[in-house]
This record gives C-alpha cells, sequence and structure tokens, in this order.
C-alpha cells in the first residue's frame, strides 16, 4: 500500500501558509483591488478587496480538490478513458488497486503545487497593489510565480512518467 503520510502533510503544511498568508495581507489590500493586468502591467480590471480575497480562496481550495476528487475517481472510469504508460499492465487487477494509490499520491503532490501557485498569485496582487501609489504587476514577479509553477509541473509530469514507465 502506497503512504499517503507525506504528501498529506505537504499539502496540510502548504495550506496552512496559503490560508496564513491570505487572512494576514486581507488588510494590505485596498479597498478597490487591481486584480487584471495588461501585458505591461498596468491595471485593466479591479475587485472589491473581498470578492478578490474569495476568488484566491476558491481558487486555492477548489482547483486542488478537483484534482484530487479526479484522481481518487479514476478507478470508476472505464480503463479505456485512462492514459497511462503500459495502462493494460498497471491497471490489470492484480495491479489495480496499487496503481490508483499511486496516482492519488501524485494527485496530493499535484494539489500541493496548486495550493503555492495561488499563494503566489495572491502575493503579486499584494505587491501590486502598494498603498498610497498607482497599482502595477511585476513582470519579473508573474514570471517567477508562473516559470515556477510550470517546472514544478514538469518535474511532477517526469516523475509520474517515469514511476509508470517501469515495468516491475
Amino acid at each position: 500500500m502506497i503512504k499517503l503520510a507525506i504528501p498529506l502533510t505537504a499539502l496540510a503544511i502548504c495550506y496552512v501558509l496559503f490560508f496564513g498568508y491570505v487572512i494576514d495581507s486581507y488588510d494590505s489590500l485596498p479597498p478597490k483591488v487591481a486584480s487584471h493586468f495588461d501585458i505591461e502591467g498596468r491595471p485593466n480590471g479591479w475587485m472589491s478587496r473581498d470578492v478578490c480575497v474569495g476568488f484566491t480562496l476558491g481558487l486555492g481550495i477548489l482547483v486542488p480538490a478537483i484534482i484530487v476528487a479526479m484522481m481518487a475517481g479514476a478507478g470508476r472510469i472505464p480503463v479505456s478513458f485512462v492514459n497511462l504508460p503500459h495502462r493494460d499492465y498497471w491497471l490489470a487487477p492484480e495491479r489495480r488497486q496499487a496503481a490508483l494509490a499511486i496516482l492519488l499520491r501524485y494527485s496530493l503532490w499535484l494539489a500541493s503545487l496548486c495550493v503555492l501557485f495561488a499563494t503566489g498569485l495572491h502575493w503579486l496582487i499584494v505587491r501590486a497593489n502598494p498603498p498610497n501609489q498607482p497599482p502595477h504587476l511585476s513582470g519579473l514577479g508573474i514570471t517567477l510565480v508562473a516559470g515556477a509553477f510550470l517546472a514544478g509541473t514538469g518535474v511532477w509530469v517526469g516523475f509520474l512518467l517515469r514511476h509508470f514507465s517501469k515495468i516491475t
């Protein structure tokens, strides 16, 4: 049986950091938050502080929950719908439960990455709305946050493919 304690702990830590930062930064946001920006970092969309924080919380809760729910429910869909290296080997009756548990474990890691991404996006919004200054989104900041998320996702995919490419 695949152990879920480490990825569950990582996800819990990510959520503590996420909720703590969003709650702590609430008062740092102006009542009207610049929340969407053009390519040069100039604001072109606005939200109230409450809607912005609610959207951030929704993003940080719903996206990871959908990922985990989809992987947890993978055993209920036909095998032909599953795209996995050596699918027939891994989803054979004698290995199916172990393979589904591995997918669940990987989904918890991806969920953690998504929570960190939502945290990074919120950090960018807070930094883009400084007090007593016009709002501006940092191009370097969005590049770093998005780049880190894409790199992390690439590493996640690499590990997932490496695991399922092996036939033991």
